[in-house]
Formats: structure tokens, sequence, C-alpha cells
């Protein structure tokens, strides 16, 4: 075996094509079968199955475990060798919710390429719980996420507090609870709860992102059973069709200050939800003897960026 061999087997094991894989590659789909080939021959079993929609077979799940390890020890190697010789460049894979990305990324990545430009820095915007478990794969370096503190191997250092809040057109407000908005608004605050608003139609955010599952969350231990008009990983798409009075949907309050610096001007409502609907933002990486230098420049570079934007 060599290392292509293992970036070849993974690359179709992600792109479930070997047209796709090969494309990402670079490199002829005559060359990638025969790698996949070669493979399945040392190692004795079928790997892939070839029938469309291509699949792993048994074998090729457990292989994969084994080939994103190998990855992961060998980009290590390389990276802890980058330090040794002080020739820093390559590939910072970083992972973040797409909503949070834009809105803390920009200012983070250019203070970051300012100092280091011949480091890349690769986003994979994914929801928070895709993300951890990317990087346990090995397959990011770093990811800025909500993360227990005390999660087996990571390090985890938080960045900042994100609250939820309910994004709402005053007069879809005004239509479901007229004359009682105020009193429904204030209650959703004092106690931290939905009960108040749940006559509302509500849009949701992924069920594995933060301001996803604060709502179901609050849903479940309310017993509510709310109506829900319409899903999306895109918490952007979502407060655009709050401003079209299509439903209230929860986002971080960073994303509803800057998408509605005046909500008021434009007829929209931020509702507090209570000290309950903040959760902390976390940087987190593997744990392991040696981390490359880059991510611990990275994780400055957020934190003066949040500094600088308080």
């Amino acid at each position: 075996m060599n290392f292509s061999s293992f970036d070849y087997f993974i690359a179709v094991a992600e792109e479930r094509s070997f047209t796709r894989a090969a494309e990402r590659l670079s490199v002829t789909q005559q060359t990638l079968s025969a790698h996949i080939a070669n493979l399945e021959r040392e190692l004795g079993a079928r790997l892939i199955d070839r029938h469309a929609p291509l699949s792993l077979t048994y074998a090729g799940e457990e292989f994969l475990v084994y080939a994103r390890r190998f990855q992961a020890q060998r980009r290590a190697m390389e990276q802890e060798f980058r330090d040794i010789s002080g020739d820093q460049r390559g590939l910072l894979r970083v992972g973040v919710a797409s909503t949070r990305g834009h809105i803390i990324m920009p200012d983070a990545i250019a203070g970051f390429q300012a100092e280091h430009p011949q480091v890349t820095v690769s986003l994979y915007e994914e929801e928070n719980t895709d993300l951890v478990q990317l990087l346990r794969e090995g397959q990011l370096e770093m990811v800025v996420a909500t993360v227990e503190q005390d999660e087996p191997g990571l390090v985890v250092r938080k960045l900042y507090d994100e609250t939820v809040v309910l994004l709402c057109r005053q007069d879809l407000l005004d239509r479901y609870y007229g004359d009682g908005v105020e009193a429904a608004v204030k209650e959703a605050a004092r106690y931290g709860g939905l009960k108040a608003l749940e006559r509302l139609p509500f849009l949701l955010v992924g069920e594995r992102d933060v301001p996803g599952s604060v709502a179901r969350d609050a849903f479940v231990r309310e017993g509510i059973d709310p109506d829900i008009r319409a899903y999306s990983k895109n918490a952007e798409t979502l407060a655009a069709l709050a401003e079209l009075g299509v439903g209230a949907c929860f986002c971080g309050s960073q994303l509803a200050a800057r998408t509605f610096p005046d909500p008021e001007a434009v007829g929209m409502r931020i509702i507090d939800l209570g000290e309950g609907a903040a959760l902390p933002v976390s940087v987190a990486w593997r744990d392991s003897a040696h981390v490359w230098s880059m991510i611990a420049e990275f994780d400055r570079a957020l934190r003066q960026s949040m500094a600088g934007d308080a």
C-alpha cells in the first residue's frame, strides 16, 4: 500500500462516484480504479460495491476508518516536521457552521493570512454535530462549534457565548396575539420559554445545529406542538423568510443584529429568550503530543478578531 491509495479510497468513499473522485484528485478514472483494485487484492476483500448507486461493503466501511486515521496521522507527521524545519505552508482545514462562519471568519482569516500567507485556509461549513465528528475522524484540523469542555480526546477552548433569539415580524406577532403581544414577549424573556409564543408559526434550522437544538429542546420541555412552516440549514434564508412574515425563526443574536441593525425601522422584532438560550461557542482541535503551530495561530487570530468586534 502507498499513501496515494489511502487518499484515493477516501475520495471514492466520500464522493460515492469514481468520476467525481477522479475529478477531485485530478487523476484519470483508470488510475483511480487501478489503485482501488490493488487495495482490494492486498486486503483480500471487496471494498466497493460498484453497482449504481456506488456503496461501500462492510469491509470498505471498516477500511475507511483505518484510512482516515492513517491520513490524519500522516498529516500530523507532515505538520510536525514543518514546525521543526520552520517551513510554514500547507492546508489548514477549519470547520464552522455556515452562518457563524459568515460572521466571524472573514476578519479572522484576513488577520491570519496577513501573517501566514503560505498557509491556505479551507472552510468546511456543516452543522454543529457533524463538525465535531469530522474533527474526530481527522478530516479537519480544528472547529469553531459548541463542544463540551470535557469532550474526550479534544482540546476545547471557549471563544464566546452565543445567544439564540427569536426573529419575527411585528405584524405577524400582532396577527396572532393582538393586544397581548407585549405581555407574551415579556413572559418569554422573563421565563426563558416559548409557551407564551407557541401560537406563532416557526422556521427551524437543522436538527444538529445550536439554534435548532435550543428550539426543539424547548418545544419538548414545554409540551409545545409547533407549527413549522420551513426548515433550512441556512439561517440567513430563514431570516429572509421571517422578514417576509412566513414565520418566526431562531438564530444567533449576532446574525439578527447584523441583518437588522434597526429592526423597528423595517417592522421586525428581536425577542430575547432568557438566559437558557445562551450557549458557549468554542475552538476545538484533537489532543495530541504535537499540535501544528498553525492551529494555535489561527486560534489567536480568531480571538483577536472577536476582541476587535467587542
